[in-house]
């Protein structure tokens, strides 16, 4: 014979103290998954403005890693060194992948390096010796940039915010020894690099 709480079933304090058991699971376990769901978005996050970075840094090593001693003629016809920096921006003649025909070569041209409302951008001239109807093809590499600095090493022992030198050196085919690249960003703070310029007669 069944008993009278058999017959009964759940009383209502039984039911409102289940209901608020599995209430208090299921709100630890939403906590504990948008706690993983915005700390996996957070490291995506992360992990693309870490590649950004290392983009951005890797074009400015290539680039100067590839510099040439080649002058070039301005816009109205000026000799312009080839590399001309002060320490907040630095154009250069460099060695660079560009499109042809039969698909990619390797060619001279010109870039120029700048901070620009808190953005690393990259310019490349169309061709090596300017007219006054050539542009430049602008790239921005990196948001988030509080400075931009530049340092030109041209012996051990000494370092100028400025090239050419303003005295001492009339070559304009003369290229620094290295160059001292510091980025300072918002999130990750700074980021300095002393890049040997290639290899050239002295």
């Amino acid at each position: 014979m069944m008993s009278a709480r058999a017959q009964s079933g759940f009383t209502l304090l039984e039911l409102i103290v289940a209901v608020a058991v599995f209430a208090v699971v299921a709100a630890m376990a939403y906590s504990g998954l948008d706690l993983l769901l915005r700390s996996r978005s957070g490291l995506e996050q992360a992990s693309e403005r870490q590649r950004a970075i290392d983009l951005a840094v890797l074009n400015l090593e290539r680039d100067l890693r590839q510099a040439l001693p080649r002058p070039i003629r301005g816009a109205y016809g000026e000799v312009q060194s080839a590399m001309v920096g002060n320490a907040v921006a630095a154009e250069w003649t460099v060695l660079d992948l560009g499109s042809a025909r039969d698909g990619v070569r390797m060619e001279a041209t010109r870039v120029r390096y700048a901070l620009v409302d808190g953005a690393l951008w990259r310019a490349r001239d169309a061709v090596l010796d300017r007219s006054p109807r050539e542009s430049a093809r602008s790239r921005r590499l990196l948001e988030g940039v509080q400075r931009l600095s530049w340092r030109y090493v041209q012996s051990a022992r000494q370092r100028l915010d400025q090239w050419p030198p303003r005295t001492g050196i009339s070559a304009p085919e003369r290229l620094p020894r290295a160059v001292e690249v510091t980025l300072v960003l918002e999130d990750r703070g700074e980021i300095s690099r002393l890049i040997e310029l290639p290899e050239q007669p002295r």
